[in-house]
């Protein structure tokens, strides 16, 4: 499965998230931006939280992005979510449905001309709604953003690399390595800058996608499992419930 990256706004309810810049709660009329290169997590959502979700292959707007990929400390800046005004949630909601409708429409084509066609159409159709909504954060950005400090750099590299490799590698040691440090050198730079240990957060970001696989439609616990890189159903079941008091199953009857 690729990597998944796009847009998300709220509808409503509310959900208290964590960034690096810190805690937010997102709220009807937020957009929030998913992506490896803004990691934010998930801490909780109420119970009538809901969303419209616009999401596509990362490799399909890398592309697009790879001549002006933002500085540390321009990433530093940027917060990922921003408040959409009536009409820009109206906008955003009508390219949601359309693009949704060209989707089941290629379900039902058989024509492999027409499929490719169509398929281009939904991609461009993404990667233009994407593009139009990135400019809104790229506001965010100050001419005289100051770099981040040396501690602030270092958690910056810590979750963005935790963001892209939570599936293969889950050990502090790993992380720090990656950058010359120490294990308690480096775990003391994250608990300062963060309030949370290096091992909290790798946990937390492999719960949190857990919980958004476990979301999806007549997905299996073992398919998750696989996906997530646990060498079984088994393990990931008793990490699962350790982390969350419940077991996946019991987790997706009550979703």
């Amino acid at each position: 499965m690729e990597t998944q990256v796009g847009l998300e706004l709220c509808t409503a309810g509310n959900a208290e998230t964590l960034t690096i810049n810190g805690q937010c709660t997102i709220v009807p009329g937020m957009l929030i931006i998913h992506s490896p290169v803004f990691p934010m997590l998930e801490l909780s959502r109420s119970a009538e939280y809901a969303s419209e979700v616009l999401q596509d292959d990362i490799g399909n707007i890398y592309s697009l992005f790879s001549q002006n990929i933002p500085s540390p400390q321009h990433i530093y800046a940027i917060t990922p979510f921003v408040y959409l005004s009536d009409a820009q949630q109206q906008f955003f909601l009508q390219r949601v449905d359309a693009i949704a409708a060209k989707e089941r429409q290629l379900a039902t084509i058989n024509n492999p001309l027409q499929r490719n066609i169509l398929t281009t159409v939904i991609n461009l159709l993404k990667q233009e709604t994407i593009m139009e909504h990135a400019f809104l954060f790229s506001e965010q950005l100050l001419q005289d953003t100051k770099p981040p400090s040396h501690k602030r750099q270092v958690l910056m590299t810590f979750l963005l690399s935790l963001n892209q490799e939570y599936k293969q590698h889950r050990t502090v040691q790993y992380y720090a390595e990656k950058q010359a440090l120490t294990t308690r050198h480096f775990a003391d730079i994250v608990k300062h800058e963060t309030g949370y240990t290096p091992m909290e957060w790798i946990n937390m970001v492999t719960i949190n996608q857990a919980k958004n696989l476990l979301r999806q439609p007549n997905i299996l616990v073992k398919q998750v499992a696989d996906e997530l890189g646990f060498p079984e159903q088994f393990t990931f079941r008793k990490y699962f419930k350790v982390h969350t008091g419940l077991s996946p199953s019991e987790y997706q009857k009550r979703r």
